[in-house]
């Protein structure tokens, strides 16, 4: 059983979380005695059993097309929308009937197995998509082992609030600054600005220099030394995203038992942020209000260790490895 990863798109183009995570997953595998590599898309080497897509979209119908008119099977690991707006909904209908939901729902019939983060988006693939439960596996993302060594420590907590990931209107960095500020608190951010939102990361610089109660450093290696420093040190993690998916940083904030603050959307009421506090990410004030209830009360807003453990990479990549044995089955 030979395994082939091929990603959504290149990743000097784009790379975040989504990006860690299939790395993440490949070394997992490798871990688990899997015999797995990245795709050469030059190269007509034609000698494996199973292509693994990451992600459900356009850009990869043909790769999934081709791969299984090349009698491969086929495992996609899928992030899909929560549709939690009516507006949503409705434009999931519209497309449905005349453009990409069409194209995609034509593209999951040549897709024999689906990975999705959750129970919610499983529930999704079946009712949207039609596709068979049997079909669909929930697998959540990994959390790197040095979080869950690190975790043990004794730490001096430092009085500032944290947040992690690409700058950009989806992350909603800048709506917690403004709260931080209001609220008098110490924030730090890390992260660079992502590509086609350095409009956003001009009006956060603004406040970040009027602010010294505000520090931004743009960017720091997944899983280094100093940004475990920074996940160790902070007293709240912050994540007051619009749209996500299952963000790895809250994982990590987490599995260090680190209480959390997160959007009242459906990413944020997935099992392992549970007693996670929710707010309204269109409200700087909701937010400011949830910082103070968080500082006052941190205790009631720790996740529950016991589940965090099904993201440690050993887990994930077993739980991978017997969605590839299934087809030996």
């Amino acid at each position: 059983m030979k395994v082939k990863f091929l990603p959504y798109q290149p990743h000097c183009f784009a790379f975040g979380g989504f990006e860690i995570q299939m790395l993440s997953a490949l070394k997992a595998l490798e871990n688990a005695g899997v015999d797995v590599e990245k795709m050469n898309v030059w190269s007509r080497d034609n000698d494996y059993q199973i292509v693994h897509c990451w992600g459900l979209d356009l850009a990869n119908y043909e790769n999934v097309k081709w791969a299984k008119k090349s009698g491969k099977m086929v495992v996609v690991t899928a992030l899909v929308g929560y549709y939690e707006a009516l507006v949503e909904k409705l434009k999931f209908t519209i497309s449905s009937s005349f453009y990409k939901e069409r194209l995609i729902k034509e593209m999951v019939t040549y897709i024999d197995r689906f990975v999705v983060l959750n129970e919610l988006q499983a529930n999704i693939i079946h009712e949207h998509y039609g596709v068979a439960r049997e079909k669909i596996h929930v697998i959540p993302n990994i959390v790197d082992e040095k979080f869950y060594q690190i975790a043990t420590e004794n730490t001096i907590i430092a009085d500032y609030v944290l947040i992690v990931g690409n700058v950009c209107t989806r992350k909603n960095q800048l709506a917690l600054a403004k709260a931080c500020v209001l609220e008098n608190l110490q924030l730090t951010i890390i992260g660079g600005v992502l590509r086609g939102e350095e409009g956003y990361g001009e009006q956060l610089q603004q406040i970040v220099d009027n602010n010294a109660n505000i520090t931004w450093i743009k960017g720091l290696k997944e899983n280094s030394a100093e940004l475990l420093d920074y996940y160790k040190k902070c007293s709240i993690f912050a994540l007051p995203s619009f749209i996500e998916q299952q963000p790895i940083s809250l994982l990590e904030a987490a599995v260090m038992n680190k209480p959390l603050l997160i959007a009242n959307k459906a990413y944020g009421k997935q099992k392992y942020y549970q007693n996670s506090y929710l707010v309204d990410p269109g409200s700087v004030k909701s937010i400011q209000d949830g910082l103070r209830k968080v500082i006052n009360d941190k205790s009631s807003y720790l996740p529950d260790q016991d589940l965090l453990k099904e993201c440690k990479s050993e887990n994930v990549g077993k739980a991978y490895m017997e969605v590839y044995q299934r087809f030996n089955a």
